[in-house]
């Protein structure tokens, strides 16, 4: 987790110390015209996203998306997001 957190500081230009600070990033997705679909349930911890120009981050490939936690979720489909729009790809 704190490498994720280290590569979110380095991509966003801060530090996520709490879910308030992760739903800043789910503020990111939102205006840059994602849709950002959150799944909780016992034993299930599912965050994906979808763009009219991408289409999903993983569903799209039949993936089934299962984090250790929400916020683990949060900044993984956010640098997800982030390199697929700097870069076209992943």
């Amino acid at each position: 987790m704190r490498e994720l957190i280290e590569k979110v500081r380095e991509k966003f230009g801060f530090e996520v110390k709490d879910m308030a600070d992760a739903w800043r990033l789910v503020e990111w997705l939102e205006e840059r015209g994602w849709v950002v679909y959150i799944i909780t349930a016992k034993g299930r911890k599912q965050v994906d996203a979808w763009h009219p120009n991408y289409g999903t981050l993983f569903a799209q490939f039949g993936e089934s998306p299962n984090f250790e936690s929400i916020l683990e979720g949060i900044l993984t489909v956010s640098l997800l997001a982030k390199e697929l729009e700097e870069k076209g790809t992943l």
